[in-house]
C-alpha cells in the first residue's frame, strides 16, 4: 500500500497561529499518446484536476531553470518551469530622434550613420522615431509589440498601431499589432504621429505561440525635436559659394555694371545668397517680394517695372534669374529647385512684385540648401537718368510641418 506522507508544524506567535505544510507527490501523468512517468513538484507544488477528472495540471515553484537564457556563469535564476515556454523578455537596442552623427541602430539605412538629424534634417524628427528590438534570442518568427507613454506608463498607455506605425488607444490594440522584428525594422521612421518637442518612453514585449507573451522590457526614452528652420542672406559675387557676410544687404547697378538708359540688358555684380535648412517633413517655399514692384526713383517718380520676361525682347525691365541651387541629397532629404519664371538663362527673369511668388521650392527636409540669385535690368530711353532707382526686395521661408 503506498502512503503519503504530510508534515505540519504549528507555531504560535502573538496568538496567531500559522501552519507550515510541506508535501510531496509522485504520479504518473498520462495522455492517449503520451506519459510521464514520476513527475515530482516541490515545495508550493501539486497536482490541479478539473471536476470532470479529464485535465491535470502540474504545477511546480521553486526549481532551478534549464533555459540557458535564465542563467549566466556565476548566477541561475530559479523560476517555475512553465517560464520556459514564454518567449525571451525583450530589450530595446535603439529608440532615437535627435541624434546626430553617431546612432545605437543597427538595421537602419546606411544614411543613419549619421543619427537621426542626416535622415529629417536639421535638429531631428519632431514627428516620428526609430526603434529596433534585441531579439535576446528569441526566434525570427516571433512577434513584438510596442507600448509608447509620455509618462512612463502611469497613467498614459497606448500601443503602436502594426499598420500605421502610429499610437493607438489600448481598446484599439490587438493581435494584428504584434509583429516580427524584421516587420518592425523595414519601416525606417516606425513609430509615427508623434507630438513636437514631447518626451517618449517605450518597452517591447514578444509572443512566440499562444499564451506565451513575455513580460515587457525596460523602458527607453527619447524626446522629438522642434520644428527646426533657419534661414541667412549673404552678398557676393559669383564665386561667392561660401560666402558669409552680415547686413546691411545692399546690391548696386555700378560701375562697369551702370544701368544706361537704352543699352542692353545688365546684371549687377554681386548676387544674393541664401542659406536654408529645415526639418519640414513637407519641404519648403521661398517666396518674394518688392515694395515698389520695380525700380523706382523719387527723384523722377519713374519706375522700372518688373517683369516675368526675356529682357532681351523687351525694351525694359527688371527681374531675378536662379544661378546657383545646392544641397545635401539623400533618399530622405528634399531638392530645392527654381520655380520655372526664375529658372531662365541669359537675360530671362521673373518678377519681383508686389505680391509674393515663390522663386524655390524643397519637396522634403532641406540640410545646407544654397542658392544664388541675380538680378538684371534694362532701361529704356523714356527714362530720365538719376542714381536713386531702386527696389527693396524680401525673402520669406514657408515650412511646410
Amino acid at each position: 500500500m503506498m502512503k503519503t506522507a504530510n508534515i505540519f508544524k504549528t507555531i504560535l506567535v502573538a496568538g496567531i497561529s500559522i501552519s507550515l505544510a510541506q508535501a510531496v507527490f509522485a504520479t504518473d501523468l498520462d495522455s492517449t499518446s503520451y506519459k510521464i512517468v514520476g513527475a515530482t513538484t516541490s515545495a508550493g507544488g501539486g497536482l490541479l484536476d478539473s471536476a470532470s477528472g479529464s485535465y491535470s495540471l502540474m504545477n511546480s515553484v521553486g526549481n532551478i531553470a534549464a533555459d540557458p537564457r535564465s542563467y549566466s556563469t556565476n548566477y541561475r535564476l530559479q523560476q517555475d518551469p512553465s517560464v520556459n515556454f514564454i518567449a525571451a523578455q525583450p530589450g530595446i537596442q535603439c529608440f532615437e530622434t535627435t541624434t546626430d552623427g553617431a546612432t545605437n541602430c543597427l538595421t537602419g539605412p546606411t544614411e543613419l550613420s549619421g543619427g537621426m538629424v542626416a535622415i529629417c534634417g536639421a535638429g531631428g524628427c519632431y514627428n516620428k522615431a526609430r526603434f529596433e528590438i534585441v531579439t535576446n534570442s528569441n526566434p525570427s518568427d516571433t512577434l513584438y509589440t510596442i507600448a509608447i507613454s509620455t509618462d512612463n506608463f502611469v497613467n498614459d498607455i497606448q500601443y503602436i498601431d502594426g499598420a500605421t506605425f502610429r499610437p493607438e488607444a489600448v481598446g484599439n490594440h490587438d493581435i494584428n499589432d504584434f509583429r516580427t522584428q524584421t516587420y518592425w525594422e523595414t519601416e525606417v521612421f516606425n513609430i509615427q504621429g508623434l507630438q513636437a518637442t514631447t518626451l517618449y518612453y517605450i518597452r517591447i514585449s514578444a509572443l512566440q505561440g499562444d499564451f506565451t507573451q513575455s513580460d515587457y522590457s525596460i523602458a527607453s526614452s527619447t524626446t522629438t525635436a522642434a520644428g527646426s528652420i533657419s534661414f541667412d542672406i549673404d552678398i557676393a559675387d559669383s564665386t561667392g559659394i561660401t560666402a558669409d557676410t552680415d547686413a546691411p544687404y545692399t546690391i548696386a547697378f555700378s560701375g562697369t555694371d551702370d544701368l544706361m538708359a537704352g543699352a542692353a540688358a545688365t546684371t549687377a555684380p554681386n548676387l544674393v545668397w541664401l542659406d536654408i535648412n529645415s526639418n519640414s517633413t513637407g519641404g519648403v517655399a521661398i517666396i518674394q517680394f518688392g515694395k515698389n514692384g520695380g525700380l523706382y526713383s523719387p527723384t523722377t517718380s519713374q519706375t522700372i517695372a518688373s517683369a516675368t520676361a526675356d529682357l532681351d525682347s523687351v525694351s525694359e525691365g527688371f527681374g531675378l534669374q536662379s544661378y546657383y541651387i545646392d544641397n545635401d541629397t539623400s533618399a530622405f532629404l528634399g531638392d530645392l529647385t527654381a520655380m520655372t519664371n526664375y529658372a531662365g538663362s541669359i537675360n530671362s527673369v521673373g518678377a519681383v512684385s508686389t505680391t509674393a511668388n515663390k522663386i524655390y521650392d524643397g519637396d522634403g527636409p532641406i540640410q545646407n540648401g544654397r542658392v544664388g540669385i541675380n538680378l538684371i535690368a534694362k532701361a529704356n530711353t523714356s527714362k530720365t537718368p538719376a542714381t536713386d532707382y531702386s527696389e527693396e526686395i524680401y525673402f520669406v521661408l514657408v515650412p511646410r510641418y
